[in-house]
């Protein structure tokens, strides 16, 4: 069914044959589904995609999504700023058969902890300067990569892990680290003056 798909919607002037431009959609389609979040999803379309093609895609998916809710046209142009003819396509599109915005708008929800676009966007945001200066934050970087990608089973350990040395530094304060130096060290005068 993708193969069928595929060839119907990449039909246009091209230098590749049909075979290269299936070829090369199904690797971009392979390449996005490997995408987990939110964040990856963001920065794979803005690596892809120029600003005004990442508007445009944003703003079809919430054509349709306004079409799908029973929104009127002109709610629609006057909402999203688009023509009526962009409208228009995008409903004719989820009447052929829209099995993918139908698909995305289905499956879409919001995650508990979700960064807003103005912090993923805004070269000052704290999200922002972790990555342009990772040196500083790997440690920060590593932890929060290790904690997304582990399973429950995992998350316990590194849990147990953390209460064990937060178990340490309670037992070994500057205070109890002072007085075993101490004894310690009058045990190792003794022995010195005794031989």
């Amino acid at each position: 069914m993708l193969q069928c798909m595929v060839v119907m919607q990449t039909r246009g002037s091209s230098k590749l044959t049909p075979k290269e431009r299936k070829e090369l959609i199904v690797d971009l389609c392979r390449s996005l589904v490997v995408l987990r979040s939110t964040e990856e999803v963001a920065e794979a379309l803005t690596d892809l995609l120029t600003p005004k093609e990442v508007e445009t895609i944003a703003k079809r998916l919430k054509i349709a999504e306004y079409l799908s809710s029973g929104k009127d046209y002109v709610y629609i142009r006057d909402v999203l700023k688009v023509g009526y003819s962009t409208i228009a396509r995008v409903n004719t599109w989820l009447n052929l058969s829209g099995v993918g915005f139908k698909v995305m708008l289905s499956r879409r929800k919001k995650s508990p902890k979700q960064e807003s676009i103005e912090e993923i966007y805004d070269p000052l945001s704290w999200r922002n300067i972790k990555r342009r200066y990772s040196l500083y934050f790997w440690p920060q970087l590593l932890f929060e990569e290790i904690v997304k990608t582990a399973d429950r089973g995992e998350k316990k350990k590194i849990a147990d892990a953390f209460e064990k040395l937060d178990l340490k530094r309670r037992r070994f304060n500057k205070w109890e680290n002072k007085q075993l130096y101490q004894m310690f060290s009058s045990k190792l005068t003794l022995k010195g003056k005794t031989r």
